[in-house]
């Protein structure tokens, strides 16, 4: 029983060291607050490559697709 839990780890363990990293995340926009996210393919950010808006009455749009770098901006909503 030791042996099966101790592959099964062993296992998991290198799956997951394995797996290629995902593009980057943003934080969750505030309630009440203006979020705006872009999206770059390049570490010096010079190449958008997508993006999402949140609006203060809650609309979001989107565009593009994710990219591994990103900037973010929030600002409360008056």
């Amino acid at each position: 029983m030791i042996r099966r839990a101790l592959l099964a780890a062993a296992l998991a363990a290198t799956t997951l060291a394995v797996l290629p990293a995902g593009t980057a995340q943003a934080r969750a926009c505030k309630i009440d607050h203006y979020c705006t996210t872009t999206y770059y393919s390049d570490a010096a950010l010079t190449n958008a490559v997508g993006g999402k808006q949140e609006d203060c009455d809650g609309t979001t749009r989107t565009w593009g697709v994710r990219g591994p770098y990103l900037t973010w901006y929030e600002s409360p909503c008056f």
